[in-house]
């Protein structure tokens, strides 16, 4: 069989396309392999989030394309696909020829002929959705999954480039998602980790049109997943029925992704958000009252254009006030096409990591409190994997999979893919220590 590595770059949105690719082509004859020397077409799937993204994904094509040169590898072929494609191809394709195949968001499910020669690329094309629940290679943990419920966004915030690349919010069909969910549990895969630019708006688009509620109610009862966690919701669409749902359903975790981005109010209103910073507080009120012991994740951006020292301090203050377990700190990219990018004064570079330093230390503070306070409790763990030394890593619903901490347990017997209820004995600053206590 030929060989074909890959190397998947930005989000978890982005991992599941790269999964998709795969499949298709390990059933068109492909084999997966590591080892990029001996793979003799090599696909790399970009991220044009942001500037330091789009860095990174240019510095990797080329780095692939070392391969393809004699006595340094087997690759034949290049293939590139992704948002960056999305966003830059007429651009990318004049400067990096190395690049056999360019391949843009709506061919994801196009691969094998576009790589076959028998179909050229459309750029036109909206951005593809696994409606016919196409075969994934699965590159995460065995385990634990993402599953893609919708592509796009209509909130148009000011600093975003998102609705330039994807285009308007398309849901994945309930019955596609269920199957796949479905098909999964069966081959023993634990955790579901719903994801969209803003799950929240989840079926508004579709006839009959639906929720995410009632996805969440179906999948319970017709796929019965052990796990649910719930990724990237916007503030303004969480509501009294989603929490309530959290705090009653067990398969569903007490966790919840939901970017605030800041809590000035001209800021907010500068960034195109919904939210003003009576409703954001307002939110968190409801968050906690109808679910005391959910554990929040947050995404903050500092250094958006005019942001002034006041208008930060008046952010840094605030994440002592949410009290988020856990925090992302995004410096502000100045990105073409969006609304933001000609706001005047733009923050020097210099002023804005300052501030994500100082935002970073604050909030290292709050989530290190919060790992103290969990010593002592019970937890029930998903075993990762094991380590050399018989120590087992894994996470409780508190940790989602590549962005939060883990819990490390003593030796024990378990294998990954199991749960394990177990004792927390110790914390760090990300990560917590833990003993397996009997059943």
């Amino acid at each position: 069989m030929p060989k074909i590595a890959v190397t998947s770059l930005g989000c978890a949105k982005n991992l599941v396309d790269t999964e998709i690719m795969l499949g298709q082509l390990n059933e068109a004859g492909w084999e997966v392999t590591q080892d990029f020397q001996s793979a003799e077409l090599i696909l790399v799937n970009t991220c044009g989030f942001i500037e330091a993204a789009k860095r990174e994904s240019i510095a990797e094509i080329l780095k692939m394309a070392e391969y393809k040169k004699p006595g340094f590898g087997n690759c034949r072929k290049l293939a590139v696909a992704g948002c960056l494609v999305q966003r830059y191809a007429a651009e990318l394709s004049k400067e990096i020829p190395e690049v056999d195949f360019w391949i843009g968001l709506g061919q994801i499910d196009k691969i094998v002929a576009i790589i076959n020669g028998e179909k050229c690329p459309d750029f036109s094309e909206p951005p593809f959705l696994n409606q016919a629940n196409l075969p994934r290679w699965r590159a995460t943990l065995k385990h634990t999954t993402f599953i893609k419920v919708a592509e796009g966004c209509v909130r148009n915030c000011a600093y975003c480039a998102i609705p330039l690349i994807k285009g308007g919010f398309r849901s994945v069909k309930p019955e596609a998602i269920i199957n796949e969910v479905k098909q999964m549990v069966d081959q023993g895969v634990r955790e579901f980790n719903l994801i969209a630019q803003d799950l929240t708006m989840y079926g508004y688009d579709l006839e009959p049109r639906t929720s995410l509620p009632r996805l969440l109610e179906r999948l319970i009862v017709e796929a019965k997943p052990p796990w649910i966690r719930l990724l990237y919701a916007n503030p303004f669409g969480v509501g009294p029925e989603l929490l309530k749902m959290i705090a009653e359903e067990p398969s569903i975790c007490n966790y919840l992704d939901l970017p605030f981005q800041h809590i000035n109010a001209r800021i907010l209103k500068l960034m195109n958000r919904v939210e003003s910073p009576e409703l954001l507080r307002e939110k968190l009120a409801l968050i906690r009252e109808i679910v005391p012991d959910i554990v929040l994740r947050t995404t903050f951006i500092v250094g958006f254009p005019t942001e002034t020292e006041a208008e930060f301090l008046e952010l840094a203050d605030f994440v002592a006030e949410g009290n988020f377990q856990h925090a992302g700190v995004f410096a502000y990219s100045r990105e073409e096409g969006t609304k933001a990018y000609s706001l005047q004064p733009q923050i020097s570079e210099k002023i804005k990591q300052r501030r994500r330093k100082l935002l970073m230390e604050k909030q290292q503070k709050i989530s290190a409190a919060f790992l103290a306070r969990e010593i002592g409790k019970e937890a029930l763990v998903l075993i990762d994997k094991i380590l050399p030394d018989g120590r087992a890593v894994g996470r409780s619903t508190a940790f989602a999979p590549e962005v939060d901490g883990v819990i490390y347990l003593e030796r024990t017997g378990r294998q990954p893919g199991e749960f394990v209820k177990a004792r927390i004995t110790g914390s760090g600053a990300y990560n917590l220590t833990a003993v397996e206590i009997d059943s």
